[in-house]
């Protein structure tokens, strides 16, 4: 059986030229984006020329100069997509935008510490660290593995700077007091040249069609994560 995420998030991280002071939750329902009353109850960090931070029911955003995020913790993860491609292919079609990335990732429990750490092995076996591992003291406050990242490099061919990378490393939300909780996240990084002519509008086409993709492969990373758990639990 699946084992359940405590937590997911997904979020859509762009990177550009950005004007934080104009994503307000009023800019936003005046752009027919979120609706009036969701942005008359958003909840407002800041929004001035450096950056923009709020929360409007389902949408966690937060703008820099060189960065715009949209986060969610709520399904259909599918609006994420929608309001930042209408965001860039219709109310800012203009900015500059040199690459973005679809985020996924998971925090879930396993049953105990020794559970968490045979997980820690399968990934990062311990054999070639020689007669070292024999001081790590597997008991899951001692030694073992503290944080894992892969990567795949241009995968199905994309332009220079796409790849994918995931990190497996101990929860800091869930099970931290038992040591029993795990953290997986997967970034799914695409680039285009921001000098080139309709970069904006080419990295929102990839956006609209290789977002549910995305997701579906990044699930599929955790989901194998978390059946090693179980299969050698």
């Amino acid at each position: 059986m699946r084992i359940e995420p405590e937590i997911v998030h997904v979020n859509i991280v762009l990177v550009g030229d950005f004007n934080p002071a104009i994503f307000s939750p009023k800019w936003f329902s005046a752009n027919g984006l979120i609706r009036d009353a969701v942005a008359h109850r958003a909840e407002l960090g800041v929004v001035h020329q450096e950056v923009a931070d709020f929360t409007a029911d389902w949408l966690r955003l937060q703008v820099t100069r060189d960065r715009f995020a949209a986060g969610s913790l709520q399904a259909p993860f599918v609006r994420l997509r929608d309001l930042v491609h209408r965001v860039f292919h219709e109310c800012l079609d203009h900015t500059p935008i040199r690459g973005f990335g679809i985020n996924y990732s998971a925090h879930f429990l396993v049953d105990s510490l020794a559970t968490r750490d045979r997980l820690g092995t399968a990934l990062v076996p311990l054999e070639p660290w020689g007669p070292w591992r024999e001081r790590l003291s597997l008991d899951g406050r001692h030694g073992g593995m503290t944080s894992l990242r892969i990567s795949q490099l241009r995968p199905e061919d994309r332009d220079e700077g796409g790849q994918i990378n995931v990190v497996v490393e101990p929860s800091n939300r869930v099970g931290t007091s038992s040591g029993t909780g795990v953290f997986v996240s997967v970034n799914d990084h695409f680039s285009e040249d921001a000098e080139s002519p309709g970069s904006a509008e080419k990295l929102m086409e990839i956006l609209a069609t290789e977002f549910e993709g995305s997701l579906k492969r990044s699930e599929g990373i955790v989901d194998h994560i978390m059946s090693l758990v179980q299969s050698r639990g």
